[in-house]
């Protein structure tokens, strides 16, 4: 994915950006657990960028992380025509001291937000995207039958 960024990257920018995308995943094992949520589009999962072996060996990996006791992951349905999500994506996230506050990172750049209005929305918007989205248990199987069928 990173190799095929404009403006280009160089082989050490590469590999520090994938070093940092796979010490993020050490958070799933953090003690204490964290509570994990996350609402996906669909069409995340199947573009299969890098080979079709790879997509299906991440499809796995998405399901068992799925399978973690604090971690819920739901998929928004393909056959939605609007959701709460359509302005972008955005991470909600909460501090060891219950601080909460959100990252948006797009085309342009990078920032958080920690101020009212606009962090009570944010955490609002998630709470329609998740109410929108497929039940965990549904995610799980879509995953599962996802990666069966590469």
């Amino acid at each position: 994915m990173f190799a095929s960024a404009h403006p280009t990257y160089d082989d050490d920018e590469i590999e520090e950006k994938v070093a940092a995308r796979l010490a993020r995943q050490t958070l799933l094992g953090r003690r204490p657990l964290p509570d994990i949520s996350f609402v996906l589009e669909m069409s995340t999962l199947t573009r299969p960028i890098g080979s079709r072996r790879i997509l299906k060996a991440q499809l796995h990996h998405l399901a068992e992380v799925a399978r973690f006791r604090h971690v819920r992951i739901q998929l928004m349905s393909p056959d939605r025509e609007d959701h709460a999500g359509l302005n972008g994506p955005f991470v909600l996230l909460e501090t060891a001291e219950r601080k909460q506050l959100a990252y948006i990172e797009g085309q342009g750049g990078s920032f958080f937000i920690t101020d009212q209005p606009d962090l009570g929305d944010l955490f609002g918007r998630y709470s329609v995207l998740r109410a929108q989205a497929y039940t965990p248990e549904r995610t799980l199987e879509t995953i599962e039958k996802m990666a069966e069928e590469l």
